[in-house]
C-alpha cells in the first residue's frame, strides 16, 4: 500500500460520517465533566492536563479508526494502545527508545501504581498528588473515557454510557465523605443528555434519508438502494411519479418526528434532572452503599456495624455526617441532659489531633466534686448502645458507673473511660455545677504536675493565638474569667458556623496559612475549628487545655427516653481550672449544643455567652470506622433549613408540574393535526380529530376504524345533542367525507364553529366527574405521554437497534397511511 493510498484513506476517514466527530467530542467532554469531583480528592490539579490529554487521544483515535471502517473491537483496541503510548510519555518519561516504551517503563509504572494504591489506603482526602496517585487517577479516567466512547459512539448506545460516568460520581462522593454540590451532578447530567439527544436525533434524521448503518457505521444495502431509487426517480422526472405528494407527506412526518423527539427529549430530560435533585431531599436516606466504597477514604466516614470514634481529628478536612442512625438510647433524671464524652486528646501535630502514649486503664470511680461548690447529682441508664469497645459514652463529671460484669477503667492521663467489651446496657452517675464558684478558685497558674502537652501551642499558629490571648484575657483575674472571655469571643457575631471552610488565605510568606490561623483569619468553620482555636488561645494564656470528643445529649422522645444519633457527635474544649479540675466550655455557636456554660466567682461580672444565632446549626460530627481518621463534623442550620425548604418546595413544584403535565399534553395532542394542516382538507381533518379526542376525554368514546358517517351515527346515539347540535355534527361529518373522497376536496367553512358547538353541548350534558377528569386527567393527555415516553425510549437506545434495521418504507408507513387517504379519491 502506497503512502498516497494511506493518505487518501485518512482523508476519506476524516470526512466520513462514520467517524462521528461530534459524538466523539461530546463523549470526551462528558467524561471530563464527570471527573470534575475528582478535584476534591487530590490536593492539587497536576492530574488534570494528563487526564484531558488521554481523553482527547481516545476521541481522535476512535474517530479516525471508525472513519477507516474498522470493526468495533479493533477501534477500542487501537484507542487503548495509542492512549497508553501517549500517557506513558507524560507519566513515565525517560523510559522510552525512539518513542516506544522499554520494559523498564512497565516496571516503573507498576511501582507508581503501588505507590498510588498505598496513598489511597493510608491517606485521607484530599490526598497528596504524588506521581503514583496521579498515574492511578489518570489511568482510571482514561479507562472511563474509553468505556464511554466505546458505548456511546462506537456501539451507538449513549444511554449505557451513563454507567461508567455514574461510577466516577459515586466513587468521588464516597471518597469525599460529604454530599457533593449540585453543580457536580448538573454539569455531567447536562453533558450526558446532550450526548444521548445527539445520537437519538441523528438516528431519526437517518430514517428520513433512508439510511441504515451497521454496527461500525458503514452504510447498509438499504441505504444504497434508497439512493439508487432516488437517482432513478430524478432521472424519470418528478412528474412521472404519481406518489410524489404522498412521499413528500411521509418525509415531512419524519422531519416532524425528529423535531418531536428533540422537543420531548429536552422536556423529559430537564424534568428528570430537576426531580433527581429535589426528590432525594424529601426522602429518608439509607446508609451509603456505592461502587468502590472506601477506595479513597474520607476521614470520619461511617459504615454499617458498631460505631467508633477514631483517634485523630483532621482539622483541615471538611467532614459531614447527616446520618440519623441511632448510637445510644438512654433515660435520665436530668431534664437538661448533658454531653456524653467518649475520648480526649491533648496533642495537636499541626493538622490533626493525635492520641497520646497508650496507658493501661485504672479501674476506679471519678472523685467527688471539690468541696465548697454547689452541685446537683444525676444519673442515666443506657439501654441501647452501638458504640464499639473500648470506647463508651459517659458524662465528663462521672462519679460512678455500672457496666455489670464487663471490666472498665479510666485512662490516667485523660480520664477517658474505656471498657473491655461493648456493653448492651449500663448506668452512670454524675454531677452538675450550680451557682457561683468559691472565692480563690481559678487563681494562680497551671499546677506543677501539669502535662506539658496541655500547654503546648501549635508553633505555626502561636503568633496569632498569643496575640489573641493577650487581647482577650489581659483583664481577667482568674482562669474561668479568661476562659469565658475566649468563649464569648468565638461565639460572637464576627464568627460564622459553616461546614464549608473558606479558601486558604496566604500568609506573609505567600504560603497558605496553617488551619488554625486560617480559621481565626476567615472566621468560618465548624466545631473542630472552634474547639481547637479555644484550646490554643487558652494554652497561650498559660491555661492547660485539651480537646474532648463525644455526643450532644440527643433528642427526647415521647416515651421520655433520649436518642443519640451519629449526627449528634461533637467536639468541645476542656480547660483546667485550679480547684475545679477539667471544665467544659462551648465556643461553637449551635442551637442543639444549647446555651454555653457560664462560670463566675462572687463579685465577678457576669459574662453570659452570646445566645446562639437562630441560623446556626447543631453540631453534626461524623463517625469514623477505624483508627487514623477524624470522627467529628458539624452541619450548619442554613443547610438544614435550606434542605427542608427545597424539599417542601420541590415536592410542591413537582406535584404542580405533574398535575399540569397531563392536561397540557392532552391539549397538545388535540391540536396537533390543526398545527400540521397545510391546506383546507388537512384543516378539516385536524378539526375532526380534535372533536373525536375531546369527546373521548368526556367519556364518549369512538369505535376504532369507523368512517365519518359511522362516527356521526354513533355520536348521535351516545351524545345528548339537540337539533342544532345534530345539524352541526352532520355538517362536520359531511365536510370530512368531502375532504377525503370528493375530487375537489372541501373548504373549512363552518367546520370550526360546528366542532365547537358539538363539544359545548356534550360537555354541558356530561356528569361533573367526567368534566373534572377531562380537565385534569384527559385520556388524550395520558395517550400523548405514553407515546412520548415510548419514543423517548427509542431515542435512549431501547428500540434503536430495531428501528435502525427497519426499512425506510416501513418507517414512513404511518405518515404514508395518513397521506394515503387522498389516494382513494384519486
Amino acid at each position: 500500500v502506497s503512502a498516497a493510498d494511506v493518505a487518501q484513506r485518512v482523508l476519506v476517514g476524516l470526512r466520513s460520517d462514520r467517524a462521528r466527530w461530534p459524538q466523539a467530542g461530546l463523549a470526551a467532554l462528558t467524561t471530563a465533566v464527570a471527573s470534575w469531583p475528582v478535584t476534591l480528592l487530590l490536593s492539587d490539579a497536576s492530574w488534570l492536563l494528563p487526564a484531558l490529554t488521554g481523553l482527547g487521544v481516545i476521541a481522535v483515535t476512535g474517530a479516525l479508526a471508525r472513519g477507516a471502517d474498522r470493526s468495533g473491537p479493533a477501534v477500542v483496541a487501537l484507542q487503548a494502545a495509542v492512549a497508553a503510548l501517549v500517557l506513558s510519555w507524560i507519566l513515565v518519561p525517560g523510559y522510552h527508545w525512539l518513542g516506544l516504551p522499554r520494559l523498564a517503563a512497565v516496571s516503573e509504572a507498576a511501582r507508581l501504581v503501588g505507590e498510588g494504591i498505598a496513598t489511597i489506603r493510608d491517606e485521607t482526602v484530599p490526598v497528596t498528588a504524588r506521581p503514583g496517585m496521579v498515574l492511578v487517577v489518570v489511568v482510571a479516567i482514561a479507562l472511563v473515557g474509553l468505556a464511554v466512547d466505546a458505548l456511546a459512539v462506537t456501539r451507538r448506545s449513549p444511554a449505557l454510557a451513563g454507567l461508567p460516568l455514574l461510577a466516577v460520581l459515586t466513587v468521588s462522593a464516597s471518597g469525599t465523605g460529604v454530599a457533593l454540590h449540585p453543580k457536580f451532578f448538573l454539569a455531567p447530567a447536562a453533558a450526558w443528555l446532550l450526548l444521548v439527544g445527539r445520537q437519538g436525533v441523528g438516528e431519526i434524521r437517518a430514517w428520513r434519508r433512508g439510511e441504515t448503518r451497521s454496527e461500525n457505521g458503514s452504510r447498509s444495502e438499504g441505504a444504497t438502494q434508497s439512493e439508487g431509487r432516488a437517482r432513478g426517480e430524478a432521472a424519470r422526472g418528478e412528474h412521472e411519479d404519481p406518489f410524489s405528494h404522498d412521499r413528500a407527506e411521509a418525509e415531512r412526518g419524519v422531519r416532524q418526528g425528529a423535531q418531536g423527539y428533540a422537543r420531548w427529549g429536552r422536556v423529559v430530560g430537564a424534568v428528570a434532572v430537576v426531580l433527581a435533585l429535589l426528590v432525594p431531599a424529601a426522602l429518608p436516606h439509607l446508609p451509603p452503599t456505592v461502587l468502590a466504597q472506601g477506595l479513597v477514604r474520607a476521614a470520619g466516614q461511617a459504615q454499617d456495624g458498631p460505631v467508633t470514634f477514631t483517634d485523630t481529628l483532621d482539622l483541615a478536612a471538611d467532614l459531614a455526617s447527616r446520618s440519623t442512625r441511632p448510637v445510644l438510647r438512654y433515660r435520665t433524671d436530668d431534664p437538661m441532659g448533658t454531653p456524653l464524652r467518649v475520648a480526649v486528646s491533648t496533642t495537636y501535630d499541626g493538622r490533626r489531633w493525635v492520641p497520646g502514649p497508650e496507658e493501661p486503664p485504672v479501674q476506679q470511680g471519678y472523685p467527688l466534686p471539690p468541696g465548697g461548690i454547689d452541685v446537683e447529682q444525676h444519673s442515666l441508664t443506657v439501654f441501647h448502645n452501638e458504640l464499639r469497645a473500648p470506647q463508651v459514652a459517659v458524662p465528663a463529671t462521672l462519679t460512678n458507673a455500672d457496666f455489670g460484669s464487663i471490666r472498665w477503667g479510666m485512662r490516667p492521663a485523660t480520664g477517658a473511660v474505656v471498657v473491655a467489651e461493648r456493653p448492651e446496657s449500663y448506668g452512670a452517675s454524675y454531677w452538675r455545677l450550680l451557682g457561683a464558684l468559691p472565692e480563690g478558685m481559678g487563681q494562680g497558674g497551671p499546677p506543677p504536675d501539669a502535662d506539658p502537652a496541655t500547654l503546648a501551642v501549635d508553633p505555626a499558629s502561636a503568633p496569632v493565638a498569643t496575640a489573641l490571648a493577650q487581647k482577650l484575657t489581659g483583664g481577667a483575674t482568674s482562669q474561668e474569667q479568661a476562659g469565658m472571655a475566649i468563649q464569648s469571643y468565638l461565639r460572637g457575631s464576627a464568627f460564622r458556623y459553616s461546614l464549608t471552610l473558606a479558601d486558604p488565605v496566604p500568609g506573609p510568606d505567600g504560603q497558605p496559612l496553617d488551619p488554625i490561623s486560617n480559621f481565626l483569619e476567615t472566621k468560618v468553620g465548624y466545631c473542630v475549628q472552634f474547639a481547637t482555636a479555644m484550646v490554643m488561645i487558652a494554652r497561650a494564656a498559660d491555661i492547660p487545655a485539651r480537646l474532648a470528643v463525644g455526643f450532644l445529649p440527643g433528642e427526647k422522645g415521647e416515651d421520655g427516653a433520649r436518642t443519640v444519633v451519629a449526627a449528634d457527635a461533637h467536639a468541645w474544649p476542656e480547660l483546667y481550672i485550679t480547684g475545679l479540675g477539667w471544665t467544659r466550655f462551648e465556643p461553637t455557636p449551635g442551637a442543639r449544643s444549647g446555651t454555653a456554660p457560664v462560670y463566675r466567682t462572687p463579685g465577678a461580672p457576669i459574662q453570659p455567652a452570646p445566645a446562639p444565632a437562630p441560623t446556626a446549626a447543631a453540631e453534626r460530627p461524623s463517625m469514623g470506622t477505624g483508627l487514623g481518621d477524624t470522627p467529628v463534623l458539624d452541619e450548619p442550620a442554613w443547610w438544614d433549613g435550606a434542605r427542608r425548604f427545597v424539599a417542601g418546595a420541590g415536592v410542591g413544584v413537582a406535584l404542580v408540574l405533574l398535575g399540569a403535565l397531563v392536561p397540557l399534553a392532552g391539549r397538545w395532542r388535540r391540536r396537533g393535526a390543526r398545527r400540521r394542516a397545510g391546506d383546507d382538507a388537512a384543516a378539516v381533518e385536524g378539526e375532526w380529530e380534535a372533536l373525536t379526542a375531546t369527546l373521548t376525554d368526556l367519556g364518549v368514546t369512538a369505535p376504532r376504524a369507523a368512517t365519518p358517517r359511522q362516527l356521526r351515527a354513533h355520536y348521535a346515539r351516545a351524545a345528548p345533542l339537540d337539533a342544532d347540535g345534530a345539524r352541526a355534527l352532520a355538517r362536520a361529518a359531511g365536510r370530512v367525507e368531502a375532504a377525503r373522497y370528493a375530487p375537489g376536496g372541501a373548504a373549512v367553512g363552518t367546520m370550526v364553529d360546528d366542532v365547537r358547538e358539538v363539544t359545548r353541548q356534550v360537555r354541558a350534558a356530561a356528569p361533573w366527574r367526567a368534566r373534572v377528569r377531562a380537565a385534569l386527567w384527559p385520556r388524550s393527555g395520558t395517550t400523548q405521554l405514553r407515546e412520548a415516553t415510548g419514543r423517548l425510549g427509542q431515542v435512549l437506545g431501547v428500540g434503536a437497534a430495531a428501528r435502525a434495521t427497519e426499512s425506510p418504507r416501513r418507517r414512513a408507513a404511518p405518515q404514508a397511511r395518513r397521506a394515503g387517504r387522498s389516494l382513494t379519491r384519486r
